[in-house]
């Protein structure tokens, strides 16, 4: 007898999977018994993928098959990878010219991503790491793509979103921070001022893709004496380099 038995998730998973490799839109009780699934466990999975439009059940026939939510995942992933390949080469010039750890950062629903950072030999290691996330207020990351959303997504966004403090200079009053927001947009680039980490600086600025809206953020962290000694050239290479990256994801000056 097997002891391990298979949860929820894994064959939820092997449905996804059995749908996307089929030629043909499926019946519940033939997913079931392809997969070794009872029937009333099929059925339970299968409403709740088709409740997230993972799937889409056809009728009167009451065959499977993908929903459009898989395939708009399918070409977010790929956007994803595309931005991080285009981005890679000029991180790494970013952080050689600049001598700080250079971080991409997108956001996803209300927070702020990793999505590439890249060492410098020079520097104490960051805190955060590829894949990790931080509320979109403290960090100048998350206040760059928080800035530059849509005036109604922003409002919204600002209006809902945790204000999290992690040292004293964290801004945590929603009038602040909708302030703050304006600065940046003004400026074309934030500052996360020892409002993450005590004694380390950000810098980040937007990156634009073809259609002129932003799809993530270039920055740099660093100690925070080294960075406010050599801030005006910084925030040139930073825009210097994002603005190669905004290029590469189609983004045109015209």
């Amino acid at each position: 007898m097997n002891k391990t038995r298979e949860s929820t998730l894994e064959r939820a998973i092997k449905i996804l999977e059995y749908l996307a490799t089929s030629k043909k839109n499926t019946r519940l009780s033939d997913i079931g018994k392809t997969l070794n699934i009872p029937n009333g466990t099929t059925y339970n999975i299968l409403k709740t993928l088709e409740k997230y439009k993972l799937i889409e059940c056809e009728l009167p026939s009451k065959r499977y098959k993908l929903g459009f939510k898989m395939f708009q995942l399918g070409n977010h992933v790929e956007w994803i990878k595309n931005l991080r390949n285009n981005s890679l080469p000029y991180m790494r010039e970013l952080t050689k010219d600049s001598g700080e750890t250079s971080q991409l950062g997108i956001i996803f629903e209300e927070d702020l991503y990793f999505l590439e950072i890249i060492e410098t030999p020079n520097n104490t290691k960051t805190r955060s790491t590829v894949g990790s996330s931080l509320p979109l207020n403290a960090p100048a990351a998350g206040k760059v793509l928080l800035a530059y959303q849509p005036a109604e997504k922003r409002e919204i966004l600002l209006k809902n979103i945790e204000l999290v403090r992690f040292t004293h200079n964290t801004i945590t009053d929603r009038k602040k921070m909708a302030e703050e927001l304006q600065k940046v947009v003004e400026q074309g680039y934030a500052l996360d001022n020892e409002e993450v980490f005590l004694g380390t600086t950000c810098i980040a600025v937007p990156v634009f893709d073809s259609k002129k809206r932003v799809c993530a953020a270039l920055g740099i962290t660093g100690d925070t004496a080294r960075i406010k000694k050599n801030m005006p050239s910084l925030i040139n290479t930073i825009q210097h380099e994002a603005l190669n990256i905004s290029f590469k994801m189609g983004y045109q000056l015209l």
